[in-house]
């Protein structure tokens, strides 16, 4: 029992290395970081933190808070980290970092995000064991930026835009190709955190630095990335706009993969802008195209989109049979696709709603499931939320948001 509880209490190695990393950033010392905790309202002593860094226990909420006000980083970047441990197993012991480099590549391209980030951290720790300069700085930026990718697309949204800002501070570690990748990746990150201006901005810049140098591979990116803060911001016909001039340059360039998915974005806009028979024909050419090409998760969302379609035109049976396709092709790999996992789930939560089926509990009622997801009922099922954002404010895993703000089971959502 005595050692079962000192398991428990074991910290998280991970964590410790991340906040070694950051103390190491600002050049604090650990007697530093303790005033600079007092500073900021509370007590974290210099032999407690050198315990957090070792990995020895783990600091409570209200030390991670003042840490993070400390380091200038969010909450959840913490909690983002230790989640990240759970991917130890998928590291390769060893390997050539440029063929690491190449799987981590070809993993992110089939979904499997959780695996292309193993293969690209273990990259990025072999190339750092020795001094890097020449060639291998190359790589190592090149595995930074795509790590950042794989953090996204794992919904390691804090700590991507902490790990493309840190590459960017040092660019003679990156290639101008890789300084708009990272311009991209960020645009994006800011698109989906809200912040259109920035996201905007940022894709703008990328776009230009990438039309000057006629990286035209790199100028669909981020072309595309405009497109699609237009699409946010509702501006459809000039999105469709952004979208073509993206798609052609994907096609010009080989990006096959690009190319389909774009157009399923096209496809989305022209549904939005009430044209629905044409927005129906793009998604599924497009969807066919995937299923061709063998791009299991493009098929997949083009079918979350004629989901959408269909549910817009108050077609339930169509839409509903899209969302179980969209479903089945979705759960793959090491890792489902949450992603789109959970827009299915959404319009299949809205339908129920609007249509008050009978159920066991309400659309939108809270169920059991503490203190790591979220259960709430849709009226065919259950949706579990493992993390949420609320207006204005940052994204949050359950048991964070939990703390602050308690639910019980029976509340009704909405």
């Amino acid at each position: 029992m005595e050692s079962q509880a000192q398991a428990n209490l074991k910290g998280s190695t991970r964590l410790g290395s991340y906040l070694r990393k950051l103390r190491a950033g600002y050049g604090y010392s650990l007697r530093r970081v303790e005033e600079r905790a007092r500073a900021e309202g509370g007590e974290i002593d210099n032999s407690q933190l050198s315990r957090y860094e070792k990995g020895i226990c783990y600091p409570s909420f209200d030390k991670l808070r003042v840490l993070a006000n400390v380091f200038n980083v969010s909450i959840q970047s913490f909690s983002d980290i230790v989640d990240l441990e759970g991917l130890e197993d998928l590291k390769p012991e060893s390997g050539d970092p440029r063929e690491l480099i190449d799987q981590g590549i070809e993993s992110l391209r089939a979904g499997d995000n959780g695996q292309a980030f193993a293969l690209f951290e273990r990259a990025i720790e072999i190339l750092t064991e020795e001094p890097v300069d020449g060639e291998r700085s190359g790589l190592l930026g090149f595995a930074r930026v795509n790590q950042a990718a794989a953090l996204c697309r794992l919904g390691k949204l804090a700590l991507a835009e902490q790990e493309l800002r840190n590459a960017l501070r040092k660019p003679e570690l990156l290639t101008l190709q890789l300084r708009v990748r990272a311009l991209v990746t960020l645009a994006n990150i800011h698109a989906d955190q809200g912040d259109s201006f920035l996201g905007e901005m940022e894709a703008d810049r990328a776009y230009q630095l990438a039309r000057d140098e006629e990286l035209d591979r790199l100028a669909a990116k981020a072309v595309h990335t405009l497109a699609r803060v237009l699409a946010d911001q509702g501006q459809f016909a000039r999105a469709i706009q952004r979208f073509r001039e993206a798609a052609k340059l994907y096609t010009e360039t080989g990006e096959s993969y690009e190319a389909i998915r774009v157009r399923i974005m096209i496809g989305s806009c022209y549904v939005n802008l009430s044209k629905t028979r044409e927005g129906i024909r793009l998604l599924r050419e497009s969807m066919n195209d995937a299923r061709a090409n063998g791009h299991r998760r493009l098929e997949s969302y083009a079918w979350c989109n004629l989901g959408e379609a269909y549910y817009l035109q108050a077609d339930r049976q169509r839409a509903r049979a899209c969302f179980r396709e969209s479903d089945a092709l979705a759960m793959y790999n090491n890792e489902k696709q949450t992603d789109i996992l959970f827009l299915n789930a959404f319009y299949e939560w809205k339908m129920a709603a609007e249509e008050e089926n009978p159920t066991r509990e309400k659309p939108g009622t809270v169920l059991e499931g503490f203190p790591d997801d979220l259960n709430v009922a849709t009226g065919r099922g259950t949706l579990a939320l493992h993390e949420v954002q609320l207006e204005s404010a940052k994204r949050l895993s359950i048991k964070d948001f939990l703390r602050g703000f308690p639910v019980s089971p029976g509340t009704r959502l909405g």
